[in-house]
């Protein structure tokens, strides 16, 4: 089960609205071992503490043996645990080693043709986060980076960019200049050239395997990276990601036939969710023999963020009309009279939020999309780059795009073989149907340990009452109530709930009656732990104790009562209509009143015919704001 806990470090100062500057909220480390809940890590980019982090395998050993110098070359022999990644609490870190907090739930793999890393996954701010800085990741580079991951335990509000475009698996670079032309080579998959150097090959794009210096050369794919361009100044493949990438153009001295284009990379939709993601596949170089090739485009990255809410107000990214949430794949650059590079794969993001609060006139556009094939630039025949593939969109929370969101997640387009009306264009990156339309999946939830389906806190007498219902319990602990008395600044432990089950309801009330006298509002959260340790807080809720003053303080009687039951309080004014609505201790709603019966000064009569026999919560929406208390109908 996925679990995380609150990090306690701002790793970069955001800079002010306006500010062309970008933020990197996230700092890196390659994990190499595993043992026990030790982590060997190396390569770090900044200082890992005692907080979140999540740890993601980037690449694995997923070819087995579809390594022959034939149209297999590249496809993929398992998924293994490539895209797998789990929320994890460190207890402790050093350049070299980082202790979490449990072991491992999934089994992670550190082979010659893997990589692993560690990202630190920080909550930023305290409760409600508003993002004035454009949030970014440095590119992937073999072993770190690519990714941006953050929550906010109250609303986000963007009013500026988070974007990966580009970040991820690397597009592959030109081949060497080839001193002269030579006869169209469709055959040679990889670095196995007949008697001609392989440097003069386009080399390939990189994807979920790493080659580890072997097989990086000629047109076959590897795996969802685009394959380089051969012998004859042909286009590289582009990369693929949730849907696969194009075939590049057929070269000089090649036909549609007997193409030497780069195969496109491969497609992972069968595997991509919210809890298995990927970056785009980089795109393969083009062959040259003039100097004139490009090379491919690089993969966009992945962006987690994890919010109760996500709005965004008038600032909107300094007047840009939007905000972006970006992991486009990079095109790739035009050529002259050789080869041109394939585009990046579309990267992956997840959004996890319930709720979704937008002006406007301040859109949301997540943008997963493909990158363009590179163009060749003359009339002769050659080799346009292929098209980047698709990436994903993981909306996670809701059941449809939301209101003021818009996802944008095509392939990418073909580069043209050449510059004339008629050119034949290289493939275009593939299109698939997927659930939710244009490369969005909706799922309940892909982050959170324990998913919380109600929560609420009120004040009854001098109790407070906290009342919540969780699903998707499984392996989950124990909850904590915890209070604050100086406005959620700091929390001390209320009490502790063991967890039962999927779907189950808590209540749990605190006395905090030597505390309302100087303390009129009061905090509540939960903590909710796992049963490795590791933990995530919920949203913060007030509770407001204004009616425990001599004058107001709500009264019921009878109680028990039979048939009827009489609320009294200084909140209920005879001049205003007043709200009333019975729940059981479930929280279900049972009846409600829009204008309950005045019996007496400042009283409120309220029927119980047709309730059956217990214990309810009878809340009254007065001139002191709400108001509850709890009665027994016999």
């Amino acid at each position: 089960m996925k679990s995380y806990i609150k990090i306690l470090v701002l790793l970069i100062l955001l800079a002010p609205i306006g500010s062309s500057a970008q933020s990197v909220v996230n700092v890196y480390a390659r994990v190499t071992a595993v043992s026990g809940t030790s982590l060997t890590v190396s390569n770090a980019t900044g200082t890992f503490t005692t907080g979140a982090a999540i740890v993601m395998q980037m690449q694995d050993s997923t070819i087995g043996t579809n390594t022959g110098n034939n149209g297999s070359f590249g496809n993929l022999s398992g998924i293994q645990s490539a895209g797998i990644y789990e929320i994890v609490a460190i207890t402790a870190a050093t350049s070299s080693s980082i202790t979490l907090s449990g072991s491992l739930i999934h089994s992670f793999h550190f082979g010659i043709n893997s990589r692993v890393q560690i990202i630190s996954y920080p909550t930023l701010g305290s409760g409600n986060y508003t993002l004035n800085t454009a949030v970014t990741a440095p590119s992937w580079n073999g072993v770190t980076g690519g990714v941006v991951a953050f929550k906010v335990d109250g609303a986000l509000t963007l009013n500026s960019d988070i974007k990966v475009d580009g970040a991820g698996f690397r597009g592959g670079a030109v081949g060497s200049n080839a001193p002269a032309d030579y006869s169209c080579d469709p055959t040679t998959m990889f670095d196995n050239a007949g008697g001609v150097s392989t440097s003069w090959y386009g080399y390939k794009g990189e994807g979920i395997y790493n080659p580890n210096g072997v097989y990086n050369v000629a047109r076959g794919k590897i795996l969802n990276g685009g394959g380089g361009g051969n012998l004859n100044n042909a286009g590289g493949g582009g990369g693929g990601n949730f849907t696969a990438g194009g075939t590049g153009g057929q070269g000089w001295s090649c036909s549609a036939s007997t193409t030497g284009g780069g195969a496109g990379g491969i497609d992972l939709s069968t595997y991509a969710s919210g809890s298995r993601i990927f970056m785009g596949g980089g795109g393969g170089g083009g062959q040259q023999n003039n100097g004139v090739g490009s090379a491919g485009g690089n993969g966009g990255g992945i962006i987690l963020i994890s919010a109760t809410s996500v709005k965004t107000n008038g600032g909107c990214n300094s007047g840009a009309g939007y905000v972006a949430i970006s992991a486009k794949g990079n095109a790739a650059a035009n050529s002259g009279n050789d080869g041109a590079g394939g585009a990046g794969a579309g990267g992956s993001v997840i959004i996890q939020t319930s709720s979704y609060s937008l002006n406007g006139s301040c859109p949301i556009n997540v943008n997963t999309s493909g990158g363009d094939g590179g163009d060749v630039n003359n009339s002769g025949a050659h080799g346009g780059g292929g098209g980047g593939g698709k990436g994903i969109v993981v909306l996670s929370g809701v059941v449809g795009i939301p209101t003021g969101v818009a996802v944008a997640d095509t392939v990418g387009t073909g580069g043209s073989n050449d510059n004339t009306s008629s050119a034949v264009t290289a493939g275009s990156g593939s299109s698939v149907a997927i659930s939710g339309g244009s490369g969005i999946m909706f799922t309940p939830s892909s982050l959170l340990p324990v998913q919380l389906t109600a929560f609420d806190a009120f004040g009854i007498n001098a109790n407070a009452v906290i009342k919540w219902q969780a699903s998707a319990e499984n392996g989950f602990d124990y909850y904590l109530v915890e209070r604050s008395v100086n406005n959620g600044v700091s929390f001390t432990t209320a009490g502790k709930v063991t967890a039962t089950g999927s779907n189950s309801v808590y209540s749990f009330s605190d006395n905090v009656s030597a505390l309302i006298a100087s303390n009129p509002k009061i905090y509540y959260r939960l903590k909710m732990v796992d049963k490795d340790g590791s933990f995530e807080y919920s949203s913060v809720r007030a509770v407001s104790f204004n009616q425990q003053s001599a004058t107001n303080i709500i009264k019921s009687f009878p109680n028990p009562a039979t048939a009827t039951v009489y609320i009294s309080s200084a909140g209920i004014s005879n001049a205003t209509a007043v709200h009333a609505t019975i729940h059981d201790m479930q929280g279900r709603i049972v009846k409600s009143y829009s204008n309950a019966s005045f019996s007496g000064a400042n009283t409120v009569a309220i029927s119980l015919d047709g309730i059956s026999k217990g214990q309810y919560i009878i809340t009254i929406d007065g001139t002191m704001g709400q108001e509850h208390t709890v009665i027994t109908k016999q």
